[in-house]
Parts: C-alpha cells; sequence; structure tokens
C-alpha cells in the first residue's frame, strides 16, 4: 500500500508517494490530467487530493470545512468555500458568481473560481468508480506541528516554517525536484503540499489519522457525511 499526496499546479498535478512513513524513499510525478497521473502511480494506494469532494446543494459552505477552518485557526483564510452544485457546473465566473448567490445567498472569490476546472475534473474521476479522498495542506502541517502555523505559505518565512516540517519527516524536496518533469509549472509549496498529504495518507493507512468534518454520532465511517477532510 503506498500513501499518495496530490496537489494541483498551474499546468496540471503534482503527486508524492512512499511506502507509509518511508519518506526517505518518495518519489514525485507531475502530468497534466489527474486521470493520467493516478494510471502511472502504484496500484494499490490512498490517494490525498487538495480539492473539495462534495459540493452542497443549497449551502454556502461545507461542515468540513468549518472544521478545518476552526482547527487551523490564524490560517482560517485559506479554506475557501466552494461553489455549490449548480455554480460549479457554470461556463464563467459571472454566471457561476450569480446563481451561488441566488441559490446560498453567498458569491464566490475569483480564488476558488480557479480551482473549479480541477474540481469538476476530480468529480469526473469520482463518478467513475476512483477512491479520491480530500485533504487540506494547511490542516496537516498544523496537525503535525500540533500547533498554529505562525506565517502564511506564500511568504519566505512560511515556506520555510513548512519546508522544515516536512525535511523532519524524513522528505528531502530538493532531490525530489529532479524526479519531475521540466514541462510543470508550479510554485515551490505546491510541492510541500503534497508532501504533507503524502503524510496523512500515511496516517490515515496506518489507521492514526482524523477525519474533519465527520459526525461525532456516526458510529462507523460508512455513516460518514459525504464531504470530510482527512489529516
Amino acid at each position: 500500500m503506498y500513501a499518495v499526496g496530490i496537489d494541483g499546479c498551474s499546468n496540471g498535478w503534482l503527486a508524492s508517494y512512499s511506502k507509509p512513513f518511508d519518506f526517505e524513499n518518495c518519489f514525485c510525478l507531475y502530468s497534466k490530467s489527474l486521470d493520467e497521473l493516478i494510471s502511472r502511480l502504484p496500484e494499490t494506494n490512498l490517494i490525498i487530493v487538495d480539492i473539495p469532494i462534495g459540493l452542497e446543494e443549497k449551502k454556502h459552505i461545507r461542515e468540513c470545512d468549518k472544521k478545518a477552518r476552526e482547527f487551523i485557526g490564524p490560517r482560517r483564510h485559506s479554506i475557501f468555500a466552494p461553489p455549490c452544485k449548480k455554480a460549479s457546473l457554470q461556463n464563467d465566473y459571472a454566471s457561476a458568481n450569480k446563481l451561488n448567490k441566488e441559490i446560498t445567498s453567498y458569491g464566490l472569490s475569483k480564488q476558488t473560481w480557479m480551482i473549479n476546472e480541477k474540481l469538476k475534473e476530480t468529480q469526473k474521476l469520482i463518478e467513475k468508480g476512483y477512491l479520491l479522498n480530500e485533504g487540506h495542506p494547511e490542516c496537516s502541517f498544523r496537525e503535525l506541528k500540533g500547533d498554529f502555523l505562525k506565517f502564511g505559505k506564500s511568504g519566505l518565512l512560511g515556506f520555510f516554517e513548512r519546508l522544515n516540517l516536512v525535511t523532519k519527516l524524513g522528505f528531502d524536496p530538493i532531490s525530489l525536484k529532479n524526479q519531475l518533469s521540466h514541462d510543470i509549472k508550479a510554485k515551490p509549496d505546491d510541492l510541500l503540499d503534497s508532501l504533507i498529504l503524502c503524510w496523512s495518507a500515511s496516517r490515515h493507512i496506518e489507521k492514526k489519522g482524523i477525519y474533519l468534518g465527520l459526525n461525532k454520532k456516526s458510529k462507523k465511517l460508512s455513516d460518514k457525511n459525504k464531504s470530510l477532510i482527512l489529516v
């Protein structure tokens, strides 16, 4: 069984994978499509991807997003409320924003709309039977640190704060970059995000992970809410 963390980048998807907690022997892959990327992974795996999975019909925000915002505290602004189902199916931001307001009473941020194509790409694979789980890197970093992160990930201090955390786990981001195609267009934190999701996937393979949004009254995981963030 392999632990797989996947993050989106400007022109596709980036995956980091290893045997559970064997991060010194991690591998990285890049593909333009999520379908192609998954086809190149070891067949036996647990995948966590940084993308909303499961959209609300009418609510403005999912329960797992509320829990995630509480969980990361000062970094809560990094958790975007995804569009409702009907708004996600629109072809342009203006139409989606208008429809989301009509259905949920809230508009969409342009940052949220920018991930909508990847959101739909993921949903199509799930409808085909792909087993994909949702994660959020900031939640995983917060869990690993055992405290709130001090800096946002887009700044220099935030990058090194997160780099230090993954390096202590055994990952070697500098050598891993050499495994990636020169065609990739990604930010440095995209790689770190995929690595920390690989860590979360390892936790869940070993049944040590947590589920943000899980109804405490549920006795079985099969009774869980449709949308969960794995940490």
